[in-house]
């Protein structure tokens, strides 16, 4: 069992944006793809990014938008990313932006790695170990590489391109000139996805430093959620109830042993069959108040070999069966 690549929902509430301004119905393609519809209201929650790869090939297949990933990238507004974001703004310089997205980045994406390195005039922002999801790795990794050029647009203007570029993907989508994504050289098929920034830049000014001091609140841009670890597990797991996770799979899916899996939900008071519990109640819940699935369906959905195992579950948790819950839903007010 592979595992998951988690990523806070903000990295990809530039892409959802963008696909969402073309008519693209982008809430029913996370559905289908069994991505927790909070990725479009909790920026802070940890999603399964190797779902969203998947999702995003998919469209870019079946809506045309070959190019979308790059395209979404350049219209990222860093202030939007929650405090990652204005706290890469705050850096007084290039230098120390880029230093800082290195360090932060690890709590943003994990099971990615960014680093920076220098080789005569140039410093190399390099990003690895994210293959990602055949059909959507093009996508994605356009979409990083624009995030990445962002930085360095920030002190050096919009229509600054590296002079130098790796990508891993083997060709750029029809309709994508090399131009766009670089001033000179891009190496396809590299095993990673790197662009060279002339030292020249880096000490320039990030262009937003003025606007924040060190006395504003940390959260610039308004939102007040946070998502503790078991939060995220629980809507992580919403989209595995159908196969059944025991606590060793699920701790092999997020890269940890089973032990600290275990440690880190009993400091939240909950353990793994307890989360598992209350996401398959919230989960039923949810289905219940769909009529056109029948009880039998939401039973395999939710993980269950027959329906009887999931009336006597449901029972337990609402004090009433699944029929006579959705008997009381469809009730007159």
């Amino acid at each position: 069992m592979s595992v998951i690549q988690l990523t806070k929902a903000h990295q990809f509430w530039p892409l959802t944006d963008y696909m969402s301004g073309f008519g693209v119905p982008i809430g029913r393609y996370i559905e289908r793809f069994h991505i927790s519809k909070n990725l479009l209201d909790v920026p802070d929650l940890y999603i399964d990014e190797a779902r969203f790869w998947r999702l995003a090939g998919n469209l870019a297949k079946r809506e045309g938008f070959l190019d979308w990933g790059f395209r979404a990238g350049q219209r990222l507004d860093l202030s939007v990313l929650g405090e990652f974001g204005t706290a890469l703004l705050r850096q007084p310089c290039l230098k120390a932006a880029l230093e800082t997205f290195v360090v932060a980045i690890s709590a943003e994406a994990l099971h990615v790695q960014f680093k920076l390195m220098q080789q005569g005039e140039y410093t190399w922002l390099i990003m690895s170990g994210c293959p990602g999801a055949p059909d959507g790795q093009a996508v994605i990794e356009l979409y990083d590489m624009a995030f990445m050029c962002k930085l360095v647009q920030n002190v050096a203007g919009i229509h600054w391109r590296p002079s130098a570029v790796h990508l891993q993907c083997d060709s750029l989508p029809e309709g994508l000139p090399q131009t766009e994504i670089s001033a000179g050289t891009i190496r396809f098929s590299s095993t990673m996805t790197a662009l060279a920034i002339p030292e020249s830049l880096m000490a320039l000014p990030m262009s937003q430093y003025c606007a924040f001091s060190a006395a504003e609140p940390q959260n610039q841009n308004g939102n007040n959620h946070e998502t503790d670890f078991a939060t995220s597990l629980r809507l992580l797991l919403a989209g595995y109830l159908d196969e059944g996770l025991t606590v060793g799979e699920c701790a092999d899916l997020i890269g940890i042993s089973e032990r600290t899996l275990q440690r880190r939900l009993a400091t939240h008071e909950t353990s793994f069959n307890e989360l598992q519990d209350q996401t398959r109640f919230d989960t039923a819940k949810q289905l219940l108040c769909d009529n056109a699935m029948g009880i039998s369906e939401i039973s395999y959905d939710l993980g269950y070999a027959n329906p009887a195992n999931f009336t006597r579950a449901f029972r337990r948790w609402a004090g009433v069966t699944p029929r006579q819950h959705r008997k009381l839903l469809n009730q007159p007010h």
